[in-house]
């Protein structure tokens, strides 16, 4: 008991020595980050932060640390430092912030046209409602497999196999409560405290939300319209380098609507593989494509995870429910976490969502819908001049309305006060003041309507 009461005491003075130290060396990172304003250079030096890696591998080696503990510590103390010297931002305005004041003005007896969220407004159809309904008085309301019904999940596989010509086991599908939450599953079954991960921006928010709430960090990998919205083989690699344990990738596009070719999507999972990270794709939009699809299971790589929703392709948005697809370890972690959290996805909206495997016709008019609707913005946004990449999938397009200095979120703020239309600032989505992106996910009388309303207000902004 002597000597456990010295080695608490040690450990004790350790631990002491270590706070002290982080207390230390964030007031430097504050002096470091005063500096790097004088000089205006960007608090992130991703060459600087590989030097010190470099270094603290071979100070770990030689302490008999193994190296992987000690970059994980060394993440925490880099994302700590970087916070610090970053300059301290209001909070962003997001699309659902909009779409929440545009529900509060609804409710009010507002009349809101809703350019803003990616909600279809179609529905599920009526056999799929039916099911729903059946399946819950007659006994599918119990509890259930963590990863889904067996029989969904082969019915999944063989959806996959139609449509990718992947042959899929079912073990490695977990059916989950909508996309949101693959997301997060796989962000919570690949990443660990001090992580890196890349995405890609302009992306959706909810990428670099599930890495901070991991506790790793996100290198964005920016993307402009110039070059099309797609991501430079040069500048991938400089961020890769830094060996990060995922990338995120999204396409067909949210906001952007930029499909990749196949060769780009192979690009991409290569660099993942010589990494050795995680290739998680999302790709909710697979049936909103209107140019050759290319899933990135398609690849061949064993560490892809691949999201997708059922909210999209069959207008199931309420009935929380999508899947998430990866090798069987992956999965497995997945499953277990979601078992935690939900126990399951609701057997009846299972049921539901099985018949909707069976009906391929409702994703192929569904997609031909927002092809035609985004026709129809396209259209408007060629006939005022403004600069844009056309979508060739999913169902926003993403307009450059200012020039350097523009604040899309006071804009969409002004616009719905008084005009009554809403619709999602690019900030949302990445460093992108001048841009807004517009949804196509109502009805072709409101949304020309809203286009209109729109218009009127980017002449007078």
């Amino acid at each position: 008991m002597d000597e456990v009461k010295r080695l608490r005491e040690e450990i004790r003075a350790v631990t002491e020595e270590i706070i002290r130290a982080v207390a230390k060396r964030r007031r430097l990172a504050e002096r470091l980050g005063e500096a790097k304003r004088r000089l205006n250079v960007s608090a992130i030096d991703l060459d600087a932060e590989a030097e010190l890696r470099a270094h603290v591998t071979r100070i770990a080696v030689e302490s008999g640390l193994d190296t992987e503990s000690a970059h994980r510590i060394l993440s925490l103390l880099i994302q700590d430092a970087v916070s610090i010297q970053q300059p301290k931002e209001k909070p962003k305005i997001t699309h659902m912030d909009i779409f929440r004041r545009a529900k509060q003005m609804e409710m009010s007896g507002e009349k809101i046209y809703h350019l803003e969220v990616g909600e279809p407004d179609f529905g599920a159809p009526h056999q799929v409602a039916d099911t729903l309904t059946w399946a819950a008085l007659h006994g599918y309301a119990a509890y259930g497999e963590a990863k889904g019904r067996p029989e969904l999940r082969k019915a999944i596989s063989g959806l996959l196999r139609e449509k990718i010509g992947v042959d899929i086991s079912e073990d490695q599908i977990v059916v989950t409560p909508g996309g949101r939450f693959a997301t997060y599953l796989a962000a919570a079954a690949t990443l660990k405290p001090g992580d890196q991960a890349v995405v890609i921006d302009p992306s959706w928010p909810l990428y670099k939300q599930v890495v901070e709430m991991m506790h790793a960090r996100t290198l964005i990998l920016h993307t402009n319209l110039e070059e099309g919205w797609r991501p430079i083989s040069e500048d991938l690699e400089k961020l890769v380098r830094h060996n990060p344990r995922a990338v995120f990738i999204n396409y067909p596009n949210n906001p952007t609507g930029v499909t990749l070719k196949p060769s780009e999507i192979a690009e991409l999972v290569d660099e993942a593989r010589r990494r050795d990270a995680y290739l998680v794709s999302d790709e909710v939009y697979m049936d909103y494509c209107f140019t050759e699809f290319t899933s990135a299971l398609q690849c061949g790589y064993e560490k892809t995870v691949m999201i997708n929703s059922f909210s999209k392709s069959w207008g199931m948005t309420g009935y929380r429910i999508g899947y998430l697809v990866a090798s069987r370890e992956v999965a497995d972690r997945a499953a277990r976490i979601l078992s935690q959290l939900v126990t399951c996805v609701p057997e009846f909206i299972q049921m539901a969502a099985l018949k909707a495997t069976k009906d391929m016709e409702t994703p192929r008019l569904y997609g031909e819908t927002m092809k035609r609707r985004l026709e129809i913005v396209c259209r408007e946004l060629d006939r005022i001049g403004l600069k844009y990449v056309k979508p060739d999938g999913g169902m926003y397009v993403f307009p450059k309305i200012g020039d350097r200095g523009f604040d899309s979120a006071q804009f969409a703020l002004n616009l719905l006060e008084k005009a009554r239309v809403a619709v999602a600032p690019g900030t949302a989505f990445g460093d992108y003041p001048e841009y807004i992106r517009i949804s196509v996910g109502l009805g072709e009388e409101d949304l020309r309507k809203g286009l209109q309303l729109l218009v009127k207000n980017l002449g007078s902004s």
